[in-house]
């Protein structure tokens, strides 16, 4: 059985990792799942966007229960996950979703998720405004907030307006950098206009 770190190698060779992220890749990973008191069950389906060189998608499946979607527009991305998934032994537990994340956003995953990952993914605003509609109630978004970032890129103000909220914040100290993380809960569903196309929500973010 291949495992997660050669599978990680192999996207280094690809050039969708750099060899950095491939090595702190599943300490990093695992640093997704932080939020205390927050645990996902096999009936549960988790979201990861922008799945890419398959961080954090790939090492959460082979730590947790849920069925995970990775969401990739890239078709060379999209091949290389499902690649992946198939050495990792993983295709009863995760599909890759070839598509734009907006349009996951109207597909019928919406309300879905109680987990939705993003590493690297868009600005705060656009993440939030992606992940939002795939949210079921009481869901968490979880995203790997920027190494250097210092101060807060959330606003409880904006992200109301897609029907959420700040929930919780963390660092692992298992990652060379003490990785931090952002969790954001949904408390109300999203409203149907969104999400917007991606354009307009960089033109116009929420905030």
């Amino acid at each position: 059985m291949t495992t997660v770190e050669q599978v990680l190698d192999a996207a280094v060779t690809e050039g969708y990792l750099t060899p950095l992220a491939a090595s702190e890749g599943p300490a990093h990973s695992a640093g997704f799942l932080g939020f205390e008191n927050f645990h996902v069950t096999d009936e549960d389906v988790a979201v990861d966007l922008g799945a890419g060189g398959g961080l954090p998608g790939l090492v959460l499946a082979t730590l947790t229960p849920c069925r995970w979607v990775l969401v990739e527009r890239s078709e060379r991305k999209s091949t290389f996950l499902k690649w992946a998934v198939r050495k990792l032994g993983l295709e009863d537990q995760v599909e890759v979703e070839l598509a734009d994340a907006v349009d996951v956003g109207r597909s019928g995953l919406r309300g879905l998720a109680s987990l939705v990952t993003a590493r690297g993914f868009a600005p705060p605003s656009a993440t939030a405004e992606c992940a939002a509609p795939l949210l079921a109630e009481q869901g968490v978004l979880v995203v790997s907030e920027p190494p250097k970032n210092r101060g807060n890129r959330w606003s409880n103000e904006g992200l109301s307006t897609l029907g959420l909220q700040i929930a919780d914040s963390w660092a692992n100290e298992c990652t060379v950098d003490s990785s931090k993380y952002q969790a954001i809960i949904r408390i109300e569903p999203c409203r149907e206009r969104f999400p917007r196309r991606f354009p307009r929500q960089l033109a116009e973010p929420i905030f």
